[in-house]
């Protein structure tokens, strides 16, 4: 049996988000109440549309008068996304604008948890990054995979970096390359993480460049070639494979057959949730 692998040092600390500084951001002041707008002409539905905008904010003391004034309005709110889709089917002559402005139209209690979810991450994203530029600036982990597969070119048919060459180069630089499972799993936490902290600060989805994305597969196959140096370790890939829905990618079953076949003590085996 070989060796146990180590983990990467190198690769740990460039694929590491800045360290949380709680003076950092200056981006973090209370939110104004939203003004209050005639949209439709109909009192009830603008109040809700109104409401839906308060309990955006993210802000816990907004979100909470928001969610009081909720409970003066009795009108069913079935019944008032039905008017509201009217109004907007009238304005837009599309039957299906006005069925997607409908979506979740009304339950602010699931909106607040959303929006206070969001407003936490964003606050973590800008303690971390101070400010919204650093924060969509490219990172040293990016850089780095843009460096490594510069002059590579994307295959036409899907934008995406042929593995096979995409690999030979990232194998050249030792800090992108994992050398134990724990190694692929800090990675994908760690482009998971990045994209859902630029995420909460804009209003559209923020991805890292193609350059990464060809990273992360390039990780993913490692998980069916480095041996888990244990039972805690193979248990976690197999459920971060489970949890991503990545167990149908090509590679699923090597890296099924790499964590159940490498050899570590079942014994030492936690519970599974499987």
């Amino acid at each position: 049996m070989n060796a146990a692998p180590h983990d990467n040092q190198q690769l740990r600390e460039l694929f590491t988000l800045p360290p949380i500084q709680a003076s950092a951001s200056t981006a973090l002041a209370v939110p104004e109440m939203p003004p209050q707008e005639t949209v439709t002409g109909d009192r009830e539905v603008d109040a809700v549309l109104w409401l839906q905008k308060v309990v955006k904010t993210g802000h816990q003391a907004l979100i909470d008068k928001a969610l009081e004034a909720r409970k003066r309005i009795k009108t069913p709110m079935k019944t008032l996304a039905v008017r509201y889709a009217r109004h907007v089917a009238v304005k837009t002559g599309s039957t299906f604008a006005a069925a997607f402005s409908t979506f979740n139209f009304g339950e602010l209690e699931d909106q607040a948890k959303a929006a206070i979810q969001k407003a936490a991450r964003r606050h973590e994203a800008l303690s971390r990054f101070g400010d919204q530029e650093n924060l969509f600036s490219a990172t040293p982990a990016e850089k780095a995979c843009v460096k490594a597969l510069h002059g590579l070119k994307r295959r036409r048919e899907f934008g995406d970096y042929p593995k096979t060459e995409a690999a030979t180069r990232f194998a050249k630089a030792a800090a992108l390359t994992p050398t134990s499972i724990s190694d692929c799993l800090h990675v994908f936490a760690y482009w998971n993480k990045l994209y859902w902290l630029r995420n909460a600060c804009v209003d559209m989805g923020s991805d890292s460049p193609q350059q990464a994305w060809a990273h992360d597969d390039y990780c993913f196959g490692f998980l069916a070639s480095i041996p888990p140096r244990d039972a805690r370790e193979a248990l976690a890939a197999l459920e971060y494979v489970l949890d991503e829905g990545r167990d149908d990618r090509k590679e699923g079953p090597a890296i099924l057959r790499n964590l159940v076949l490498s050899g570590w003590d079942c014994a030492a085996l936690p519970t599974a949730r499987l």
